[in-house]
């Protein structure tokens, strides 16, 4: 069942990005991209039948693809990340949780503390800096959704280092014994994609995953992953790459 919420919230964004469309490419696409989106939402359910039976692999498992309404997962790279998300907190003791990037309550997964240093107005939320966040207590897990290509990128301070700068205090803050899973996109942030190629941004094990299709992605080499292109062939991420400790 879709919450009114949801709802709302996807409404909004294809309102929002509908009058950028016709400001930038003209009524005639717009009209056709909102005729696409209102057949994408109504078979929505069809696509999760028809797929039912899809997965890719992580971690020795193969897992389905996220199908939600939420984020439009079936577009872009969050129908690997969230799936992958549920697995790896299903598969191992949360303890005290921290999630960098407030992403995971939207797809059901709550109760944990959240850092993100924008949502200044959502109740609960710690608004600091990952780079300098430095609680009295460590966490057992640390979870981040392609949140930390951001960092020092689309701020105003700008470092070609400030996510690997951001990955190495999580792993600071990650409680003896603890977990870790962080996502980032390929060719979002130069600086990152840098430290990708030289292995710096990386925890214990690493998966680079590309897209084979609209709808499917597999494992691939380093080499393949960081030739791909953001936004081409498909929307969004079109690489993306999985770390996690131990």
């Amino acid at each position: 069942m879709v919450s009114v919420g949801v709802v709302r919230v996807e409404a909004t964004r294809v309102w929002n990005r509908a009058n950028t469309m016709i400001r930038d490419d003209g009524m005639g696409r717009t009209v056709g991209f909102l005729a696409g989106q209102a057949w994408e939402h109504a078979t929505l359910p069809l696509l999760r039948r028809d797929r039912a039976d899809a997965r890719f692999p992580f971690d020795g498992a193969e897992l389905p693809y996220e199908y939600s309404w939420y984020g439009q997962t079936w577009r872009n790279e969050r129908t690997v990340e969230i799936a992958i998300a549920r697995h790896f907190l299903a598969t191992g003791t949360t303890g005290r949780m921290l999630e960098v990037g407030n992403v995971l309550h939207h797809y059901g997964i709550r109760g944990h503390e959240v850092l993100d240093r924008y949502e200044r107005a959502v109740p609960g939320v710690i608004s600091e800096d990952v780079i300098a966040f430095d609680p009295a207590t460590r966490y057992d897990t640390i979870v981040s959704v392609s949140t930390l290509e951001h960092v020092r990128c689309d701020e105003d301070e700008k470092d070609p280092r400030g996510s690997t700068k951001a990955l190495e205090n999580l792993r600071r803050l990650l409680a003896p014994g603890g977990r870790m899973l962080v996502t980032v996109p390929v060719d979002w942030n130069a600086g990152l994609d840098a430290d990708l190629a030289s292995g710096r941004f990386a925890l214990d094990r690493g998966t680079f995953y590309r897209r084979t299709s609209r709808f499917d992605w597999a494992v691939t080499e380093p080499e393949q992953a960081l030739a791909m292109r953001y936004g081409t062939p498909y929307e969004a991420a079109n690489a993306l790459f999985v770390t996690t400790t131990p």
